[in-house]
C-alpha cells in the first residue's frame, strides 16, 4: 500500500474568502507541509429553508459565491496552488475521503458562532481526531479577537451594545492585519477526486441568477480582487468614506439619508464573505485619517465596525436562542404568532401598498441588499403590523441577502425586530405596538423615516415605478392623493397627549412619535378605507373594530385578546381560541332609528340605563333597530380610492400618518443641504491628498491615543451617530 503523503489543509468557508490577512492560510504555509486548500460545496447550504420552503442561499448569493471562490481560486493558481472544490457531498464526507487519501497533519480554519456551523465543525474535528490529526481554528471574520476581550465580557457579555462599544474603544485594541502570505514558499496539492467549480448556479439546484439592475449603486463582483477595488474607490478614490457615509442610522438626524447615493459603503457582501478582511478595512480608515482627514462619517464607520462584533460575540453567547420563536428574551406578542401567505407574499415582493417599505424590499430583491433602514422598517412591519413569524422573514433574508450571514442576521432580527411586537427589550418600549395586528399601520419609521431619508420620493420612485408620476410628499403617502378624507386615529390608553416637540429638536421629536403613532390622537391621521378588499372573516378588513362576542361565562363582552387575558394561567391558547369560536356569542350591530348610530346591545343599554330597564331596551334592540351585520363578518369589497396610482396595490392595512409629516420632510431637505454644503468645503480643504496607494498595502502602527483625550472623542462620536 502507497505510503500516504503528509499535508497540510486550509479549510476555507463562505465567510474567509481571501488570500490577505488571513490566519489559517498564513499558519498552513508556516508548517513546512504541503498544503492543500479545501472548499466544499454542501448541499445542505442550498436546501429550503425550514419553514417557508426558500433556497437558503438564493441565486444571488450564490453566484457571489462563485464568483469570489473564482478570484480566490486565481490568486491561488497564480501562485502554484490550486484551490480543490468538492460539491455534492456534505463537508463531512468529503474531510473523511481526504484523511482516505492523504495523512493529514493539521487542518486550519476559521472559528464559527452559529449553532448549525459549530456542530458542522465538531463533527469535522471528530473525523480529524479519528486520524490523529488537529484542527486549529481562528478568528477571522471579526474585528476583535474574541480572546482579547476581557474575561468577565466573554463570561457574562457587557450589557448590551453600549457596554460592548465601551469595551472595545477602552479595553481592547484592535490588532493589525496580517501581512501577507508568501503562497510560494509551501507546495501545492492537488486532489484528484475534486470536482472544480460549477460554471452556473443551477448546478447548485438554484434558478438562474438575475441579471444585475441597472438602478443599483454598485453592480457587485464576488472576490478580493473587486472588494480591494471597492475600499479603494470609496476610501481615497472619492472620499466618501469622510464625506458621505451616514452609517445604519438607525437614529437618522441632521439630513442623513441612507438612500442618498454614497451614503453606505456598499463593502457588505465582501465582509459578509470574508472577501475583505474587516482588520484591514479598520486601518485602511485609520490610515485615511492620518492622511486625509477625521470627520464624523470615519468614526461613524468605526461605531458599525464595533456592532459587527457586537453581534457576533453576542450571537456566540445567546446560542440556539436567536433561532427561537420565542427569541432571546423568550417572549411571544399576544394572540401568539401567524403564518398566513396571503400576507407574507406581498411584504417579500414589495406589494404592501407602503412605498418607502415596498422600496426597500424591491430593491432587495432585485440586488440582494437594500440600506439598514429599510431592512428594519420592512422587519416592523412584518412582526407588528402584521403579526407574521417572525421566522418566516428571518428566512427571506436568509436567502435574498447578498451580504447574509447567520449570526448578524438572526441576531438582529431576535434582539432589535422581535422586541417591537413582544415587549421583550426595554430599547423598544417606546414603540411597541398598542393595538393587534392588521387593525392599522403602527410602524412609524415606515412614514417617518421616508420623509426624514427621502423627503422628495427620489428613491421610493426609482423602485417604484408606479409612483413615479406622483409629487414626492404624494409618492411617499400615496393615500393622501386619494378622495378618503383622513380621520383623527382614536387614543388608545389613559394617558394624556404629548404637544410635539419643536422639529429641529430632533431626538426628543422622535421618542415622542414612536410614543404617539402607535397610540393615536388628535396628531395622527388614519385612512380607514384605503386598504386592499379581502374576501374571508379571516382576512376582514382591518379597518373595522376588533371582534367583540359575549361571554357566557359572566355575560359580559370581550375581544379575542382581552379574553385570552381573562383566562391566563387556566387555559392554553388554542382552547381559549375554540372556546371563542364555538362557546362565546358574536354580537350583533343594529342601527338605532332615534339617531341612525349603529351600536351593540351592550352599548344600546349603556345609552339607555338611566331611562329604560335592561329588559326594555333588549326588546327595543329586536323589534326596532335595523340589523346591520355581525361584527367581525365578511368585509364588502371596497371601491378603489379615486386618485390612487394606477397600478400600485393599495394598502394590506389602513394607512396612518401624521397631520405634520410635511414638516419633518422639509427639515430633512434643509439638514441634507447644509450636509452638502459642509461636505463640499471639507472636500476643498482637503485637495490634493495623498493616494490611497502611496503608502504601500499595509499602514504603519497607528500611535495610541492619550487616554485622557479618549473619552472626550468617544463622547463626541457616540452624540454624532
Amino acid at each position: 500500500m502507497p505510503q500516504k503523503e503528509r499535508v497540510s489543509v486550509v479549510w476555507f468557508k463562505a465567510t474567509d474568502l481571501r488570500t490577505h490577512d488571513h490566519e489559517p492560510l498564513s499558519l498552513a504555509h508556516a508548517a513546512g507541509l504541503p498544503v492543500l486548500h479545501l472548499y466544499v460545496l454542501d448541499p445542505r447550504w442550498f436546501k429550503p429553508t425550514k419553514l417557508a420552503g426558500f433556497p437558503r442561499t438564493g441565486p444571488r448569493r450564490a453566484r457571489f459565491q462563485l464568483e469570489a471562490l473564482a478570484d480566490l481560486s486565481r490568486r491561488l493558481e497564480a501562485a502554484g496552488h490550486k484551490l480543490c472544490v468538492r460539491r455534492g457531498l456534505s463537508t463531512v464526507r468529503a474531510f473523511e475521503e481526504l484523511c482516505e487519501d492523504f495523512d493529514v497533519a493539521a487542518c486550519y480554519a476559521s472559528r464559527e458562532i452559529c449553532a448549525e456551523e459549530l456542530r458542522l465543525e465538531q463533527k469535522v474535528q471528530e473525523v480529524l481526531k479519528a486520524k490523529g490529526a488537529r484542527l486549529e481554528l481562528c478568528w477571522t471574520y471579526e474585528l476583535h479577537h474574541y480572546e482579547d476581550l476581557p474575561a468577565e465580557v466573554r463570561k457574562k457579555g457587557a450589557s448590551g451594545f453600549s457596554g460592548y462599544r465601551r469595551c472595545f474603544s477602552e479595553r481592547c485594541k484592535v490588532r493589525d492585519p496580517l501581512p501577507r502570505v508568501d503562497l510560494k514558499s509551501a507546495p501545492g496539492v492537488h486532489w484528484p477526486r475534486v470536482e472544480g467549480l460549477p460554471s452556473d448556479v443551477r448546478d447548485l439546484g438554484l434558478s438562474q441568477a438575475p441579471e444585475s439592475d441597472d438602478r443599483a449603486e454598485v453592480a457587485w463582483e464576488g472576490g478580493e480582487t473587486a472588494a480591494l477595488a471597492r475600499l479603494e474607490e470609496y476610501f481615497f478614490a472619492t472620499n466618501a468614506v469622510a464625506l458621505q457615509f451616514v452609517g445604519a442610522t438607525n437614529f437618522p438626524h441632521d439630513g442623513h439619508s441612507s438612500t442618498a447615493e454614497g451614503s453606505q459603503s456598499k463593502l457588505s457582501p465582501w465582509l459578509a464573505h470574508g472577501c475583505l478582511s474587516v482588520r484591514y478595512l479598520y486601518a485602511e480608515l485609520k490610515r485615511y485619517e492620518r492622511e486625509r482627514r477625521h470627520t464624523d462619517s470615519t468614526a461613524r464607520m468605526v461605531h458599525e465596525l464595533y456592532f459587527r462584533d457586537f453581534v457576533r460575540f453576542s450571537a456566540l453567547q445567546k446560542g440556539s436562542k436567536i433561532f427561537k420563536l420565542e427569541g432571546i428574551y423568550g417572549r411571544h406578542p399576544p394572540g401568539g404568532w401567524l403564518q398566513e401567505d396571503g400576507f407574507l407574499m406581498p411584504w417579500c415582493h414589495g406589494q404592501t401598498g407602503f412605498p418607502f417599505l415596498d422600496a426597500s424590499m424591491r430593491e432587495l430583491k432585485a440586488t440582494g441588499s437594500c440600506c439598514h433602514a429599510g431592512r428594519e422598517v420592512a422587519a416592523w412591519f412584518l412582526v407588528c403590523d402584521l403579526g407574521i413569524d417572525w421566522r418566516l422573514g428571518a428566512e427571506w433574508f436568509e436567502s435574498t441577502l447578498i451580504d447574509y450571514e447567520p449570526a448578524a442576521n438572526w441576531f438582529n432580527w431576535s434582539f432589535t425586530c422581535v422586541p417591537r411586537a413582544t415587549g421583550g427589550n426595554s430599547i423598544q418600549e417606546e414603540a411597541k405596538p398598542l393595538r393587534p395586528p392588521r387593525t392599522r399601520l403602527q410602524t412609524l419609521e415606515a412614514i417617518y423615516w421616508a420623509a426624514q431619508q427621502d423627503p422628495d420620493g427620489e428613491y421610493i420612485k426609482r423602485w417604484v415605478p408606479e409612483l413615479r408620476g406622483l409629487a414626492g410628499d404624494l409618492a411617499r403617502e400615496p393615500w393622501r392623493a386619494t378622495s378618503e378624507e383622513p380621520q383623527v386615529a382614536q387614543r388608545v390608553g389613559t394617558a394624556p397627549e404629548e404637544w410635539a416637540p419643536a422639529v429641529a429638536r430632533e431626538r426628543e421629536r422622535i421618542g415622542w412619535a414612536r410614543r404617539t403613532f402607535p397610540a393615536g390622537g388628535s396628531q395622527v391621521a388614519v385612512w380607514w378605507g384605503c386598504v386592499r378588499a379581502r374576501g374571508t372573516a379571516a382576512n376582514a378588513s382591518a379597518s373595522a373594530p376588533a371582534e367583540r362576542r359575549l361571554d357566557p361565562d359572566d355575560g359580559k363582552e370581550y375581544s379575542l385578546e382581552e379574553l385570552k387575558t381573562k383566562y391566563r394561567g387556566q387555559y392554553k391558547l388554542e382552547e381559549v381560541r375554540l372556546y371563542w369560536k364555538d362557546t362565546c356569542e358574536p354580537l350583533e350591530v343594529r342601527t338605532d332609528p332615534e339617531d341612525g348610530k349603529a351600536y351593540t346591545l351592550a352599548e344600546l343599554h349603556a345609552r339607555y340605563r338611566k331611562q329604560y330597564t335592561r329588559q326594555e331596551v333588549a326588546e327595543y334592540f329586536k323589534s326596532s333597530c335595523v340589523r346591520v351585520k355581525e361584527q367581525g363578518g365578511s368585509a364588502a369589497p371596497r371601491a378603489k380610492a379615486t386618485g390612487w396610482p394606477e397600478g400600485y396595490p393599495l394598502p394590506l392595512l389602513p394607512p396612518a400618518s401624521f397631520f405634520s409629516i410635511e414638516e419633518i420632510a422639509e427639515h430633512s431637505r434643509r439638514g441634507q443641504a447644509r450636509k452638502a454644503a459642509k461636505a463640499a468645503r471639507i472636500e476643498l480643504d482637503m485637495g490634493g491628498g495623498v493616494s490611497g496607494r502611496d503608502a504601500g498595502p499595509y499602514p504603519k502602527k497607528e500611535r495610541e491615543m492619550p487616554k485622557s483625550q479618549a473619552p472626550r472623542r468617544w463622547a463626541k462620536t457616540a452624540r454624532d451617530t
